[in-house]
């Protein structure tokens, strides 16, 4: 590909392997086209995820997928006959170089995002056909590949049992609708409904994350049909597995779903922060870090409309953050070695940490953070009120939560997994805004458990960066003044400019 690029694989701890997370700036150096480079992981924890590019906005058009790691007691325990994989996604006519250039130009005054073209069900306007047998069980795992929106999901006349949020199990909560957003995966079970011959469900994409027109129905909504295995009229070609063939009126499918239409409005949609794990893990307390973030979205006379969450909007460093937090020593521990242009947030080895996020604006935003499952302690609309006891006693986790307009949310996790990791937006053209933070957790203890795999090196090498030291790319203290004038900010960026990912071939 003639684009720098890389791997995340989104929900995997990286416990011990921080340099194979993926993000371009945090983990690692971009991988240049032509060049080599191999992720090597354990695959944990269990669950539904996927992987996706890191850089910049380039997973929106069409690098990633679902990745199911298969956790077989707990599989068991859900006494399921089949497991059915699902993706959701937004998809734009336009490649993300563009959009990029665009959204960040100083003419977008407002910050304004364009709107999809058309939203999918495993990257397709064709909606799967589903064959389950009467009262069998089946394990529905969706994973959301989206770029900005979120999407509703409904079966007519069914019910959605959750068991997992972002490959966390939890106790089964049973629920009309799910609203899955950028980055979040559910597990649900269906039972097949003994009184029906044939329904039909519906995936239908919000709108309140837009700040464009809003698409037809027709355009924000798949709906796709469901029979049971010995209704005749359901063609052949169908997948024995409870997947599917095709497209509608293929295989000489006769029979046509007329339960839910285009109109369909969302009743009885799942409050995910109201989950509770299936382990009844306690709420964390007595906190020893606590780290506050708000949405601010700024106009920059000549630079453009960027969003931040923490010190400054955050800018692609000189020096990958983890580099920075490997080759500097003791300076590792002082956030000016990654400049404020990170948004660094240094937290010590078994911190408690709290982070306390508002955000003032109209749109909800979801908020992924990389290297852990956090607790859900508290959501909700202004701000909290600092009551201990409002907050939710056995909290379910999960590494992706939407923050909700003119809300606040606050989480909580223990800091035992040393590395440095991106907390950030997954609405990918606010992420290349700015809006994202890095946790450089534990670098003191980082420092004696890892090093710099070579081909790290040899990726900043080949991409014209700094391989070592601190945001400048050198290895003596910085004071705050330096770090400021010396290291990457939306006010100073020296990285090679490119016209968003894209390089010459």
């Amino acid at each position: 590909m003639n684009e720098t690029t890389s791997l995340h694989f989104h929900g995997m701890y990286q416990n011990g392997t921080v340099a194979a997370d993926g993000p371009v700036g945090v983990a690692q150096c971009g991988i240049a086209p032509g060049r080599y480079f191999q992720y090597r992981f354990v695959g944990n924890p269990a669950g539904t995820h996927w992987w996706h590019s890191h850089e910049k906005a380039q997973y929106t058009d069409g690098l990633r997928g679902k990745m199911i790691i298969h956790d077989p007691v707990w599989e068991a325990s859900l006494k399921v006959h089949r497991q059915i994989y699902l993706s959701v996604s937004d998809w734009w006519h336009q490649q993300s170089p563009f959009m990029v250039h665009d959204y960040l130009s100083p003419n977008n005054t407002d910050g304004s995002l364009p709107t999809p073209n058309s939203f999918l069900l495993n990257d397709s306007r064709a909606p799967p056909r589903f064959r389950l047998k009467r009262d069998r069980r089946y394990l529905v795992r969706i994973v959301s590949f989206a770029g900005l929106v979120c999407g509703q999901f409904h079966i007519a006349n069914h019910t959605l049992t959750v068991v997992a949020i972002d490959g966390e199990p939890v106790r089964p909560a049973i629920t009309d609708t799910i609203a899955i957003c950028a980055g979040q995966s559910y597990d649900f079970i269906v039972l097949g409904n003994q009184y029906e011959q044939a329904a039909n469900y519906i995936l239908k994409m919000t709108t309140d994350m837009l700040t464009g027109p809003i698409p037809s129905s027709q355009t924000r909504a798949l709906i796709g049909d469901i029979a049971l295995e010995n209704n005749t009229s359901i063609a052949a070609g169908i997948s024995p597995n409870g997947s599917f063939t095709g497209p509608y009126g293929s295989q000489g499918v006769s029979y046509i779903p007329t339960l839910l239409n285009f109109n369909w409005t969302a009743q009885g949609i799942l409050d995910d922060a109201t989950l509770v794990p299936l382990d009844n893990e306690p709420l964390f307390k007595n906190v020893t870090r606590r780290i506050n973030f708000r949405t601010n979205q700024v106009y920059y006379e000549g630079i453009g409309s960027r969003i931040s969450i923490g010190i400054q909007p955050y800018t692609e460093p000189r020096v990958p953050s983890l580099q920075s937090a490997l080759t500097t020593g003791q300076l590792a521990l002082d956030w000016t070695t990654y400049g404020p242009g990170t948004s660094p947030y240094v937290v010590r080895h078994n911190d408690i940490v709290e982070i306390y996020m508002e955000n003032p604006q109209i749109w909800p935003h979801p908020m992924h953070l990389h290297g852990h499952n956090f607790q859900i302690a508290g959501r909700g609309l202004g701000s909290w009120d600092g009551n201990e006891d409002s907050l939710y006693q056995t909290p379910a986790r999960r590494n992706n939560l939407v923050i909700p307009p003119f809300g606040w949310f606050l989480i909580r996790f223990i800091a035992d997994n040393p590395g440095v990791w991106f907390l950030h937006c997954h609405i990918d053209l606010h992420l290349v805004g700015g809006m994202a933070a890095t946790i450089v957790e534990a670098p003191d203890v980082l420092q004696l458990q890892q090093r710099i795999p070579i081909q790290n090196i040899e990726a900043c090498k080949a991409d014209y960066r700094c391989s070592v030291g601190t945001c400048n790319c050198r290895l003596d203290k910085l004071s705050e003044e330096e770090s400021n004038e010396q290291c990457n900010t939306i006010f100073n960026n020296v990285n090679p400019a490119r016209y968003g990912a894209l390089l010459p071939c």
